[in-house]
């Protein structure tokens, strides 16, 4: 069987290493990028191979979004071609209007959303034939993004956040319809609270406390947000355009709840 290859960002931990490894379970040989991490990198990159995949890393700091490209040029080279990007490396700032600062949006912005513009950028020049867009390409291609539910719902808590979010849906959108009759499906996933490092929780923390405010009352795992991956970047998928699918254990649909909640207590408070 011909493995098929992808680029996985934000590789070394959390939802990112789910990914690299449910990927090269299902046929795909994977590189990896990291920002600050070797070692939990290498961690990743040994579960790759456990799973039958070879796997490259490489190290990327999105907040220069200018070093994306050779990234990206390096990847591709070792893979030997492209057929699956997933955009998931990101950060998190937790800023309300007031707090807002030049320099923290200037950083938050290069990083989850310029920065990953630039490396889809860089990718899809790879995934076309001889880099020319007006090709389609012979076999499938994906382009899978990570958002988060915050694309689709308000937060004042995480404003920064939540507008690189909203950036990022926008992207997809119109990327869905430059790319898909190339052959090249665009679609986002937007994870609501996952047991990851960036949230404080190891991947088997996502039960360790109720959590009213979601529906199934509990946090995500890791593996079920790289599930809804794999599938996007299987054939199987190949009807799957310009969508963002929510995984958040029903928090979406809540969340006019909570806010109504938020309201009332606001007003007694008031």
């Amino acid at each position: 069987m011909n493995r098929r290859t992808a680029i996985v960002t934000g590789g070394s931990t959390g939802i990112g290493r789910a990914i690299a490894i449910e990927l090269a379970k299902h046929g795909h040989d994977v590189a990896i990028t990291y920002r600050s991490s070797r070692d939990e990198a290498q961690k990743t990159a040994d579960a790759v191979k456990a799973a039958g995949g070879r796997c490259f890393i490489h190290q990327l700091d999105l907040s220069s979004p200018e070093t994306a490209g050779p990234v990206v040029d390096q990847a591709v080279d070792q893979l030997g071609g492209l057929d699956v990007l997933v955009s998931n490396a990101g950060m998190m700032v937790r800023k309300t209007m007031p707090d807002l600062d030049l320099e923290t949006a200037r950083k938050i912005f290069d990083v989850n959303a310029i920065g990953a513009a630039m490396l889809i950028q860089r990718a899809v020049q790879h995934m076309v034939p001889d880099g020319d867009y007006s090709q389609s390409r012979s076999t499938p291609g994906r382009v899978i993004v990570v958002t988060s539910v915050h694309e689709t719902i308000a937060n004042p808590q995480d404003t920064l956040y939540t507008m690189t979010k909203h950036a990022l849906g926008g992207l997809v959108k119109c990327l869905s319809l430059d790319l898909s009759p190339r052959n090249i499906t665009v679609n986002a996933i937007a994870p609501g609270e996952v047991a990851t490092p960036i949230n404080g929780m190891d991947a088997d923390d996502f039960d360790d406390v109720d959590r009213p405010t979601i529906p199934v009352r509990r946090a995500g795992k890791p593996s079920e947000i790289a599930a809804a991956i794999r599938f996007l970047a299987s054939d199987d998928a190949g009807f799957v355009t310009g969508a963002s699918w929510v995984v958040d254990g029903g928090l979406k649909v809540a969340a006019p709840l909570a806010a109504s909640a938020f309201r009332k207590s606001y007003l007694q408070q008031g």
